[in-house]
């Protein structure tokens, strides 16, 4: 079992990369093999909005993210954790989420993975749109495994041992949910049906050869007749 670790945080320590380290240990006592990425260690340009890599599969880019996507897609499920800035996610998670969107989630790559998010916050705020791109929703549409949201207090005041108990079950639910294959929920499988009919319709059928690695994409699974 690979499960990749991925921190938006930018600082060396604090909540979420203590949470991360948390559960990357307990992941790898449970047997999995362990990948664990710091964004802010890496080297990642913004996305240019070319749309080469709707067309090729390729980014024209070459930077660190190439081979984060690589790693992704041979993981059988990931944990992402970020800190809330401004209601939102970290600059460097949301650079990052930009630059795979349109290889790894147009193209439904990661769709049969498991996501485990990790977010945190001073007070209050940003808890909807840190689960959607903690857990890898909406374009990604990977299963949703589970999400801890936990306020930390400004300055923090409450540290990872108040949290262990629930990160720790979390981890366990991610490696039950991949080893047992657990299926969508109802309203996932919805919301990505709903995704797919609209992504064929308003998008692959007007544009095809703006997106024909996303068509060829759909083909190997089955979303599209030859």
């Amino acid at each position: 079992m690979k499960i990749t670790v991925i921190s938006g945080s930018p600082k060396p320590g604090g909540f979420i990369n203590d949470s991360l380290e948390l559960v990357a240990s307990h992941l790898e006592r449970r047997g999995a093999d362990v990948t664990k990425i710091r964004l802010s260690e890496k080297h990642i340009n913004d996305c240019i909005g070319c749309f080469t890599c709707l067309r090729t599969g390729e980014c024209v880019i070459h930077d660190d993210v190439g081979g984060i996507i690589d790693i992704m897609k041979n993981s059988d499920g990931f944990v992402i954790g970020s800190p809330v800035r401004n209601a939102l996610i970290t600059a460097c998670l949301k650079r990052f989420i930009e630059r795979i969107t349109y290889i790894l989630g147009f193209t439904l790559v990661l769709e049969d993975k498991y996501s485990l998010g990790i977010a945190s916050v001073g007070l209050f705020g940003g808890k909807s749109v840190s689960r959607r791109f903690c857990c890898l929703q909406d374009v990604f549409h990977t299963h949703l495994s589970g999400f801890v949201f936990c306020s930390v207090g400004i300055p923090i005041s409450r540290g990872i041992s108040d949290k262990k108990h629930k990160l720790t079950s979390a981890a366990d639910k991610l490696v039950r949910d991949i080893s047992e294959k657990t299926p969508r929920s109802r309203r996932e499988k919805l919301s990505l049906a709903i995704d797919k009919t609209i992504v064929r319709k308003f998008m692959l059928e007007r544009k095809p050869d703006l997106y024909a690695n996303v068509i060829r994409a759909w083909k190997l699974k089955g979303y599209i007749s030859n």
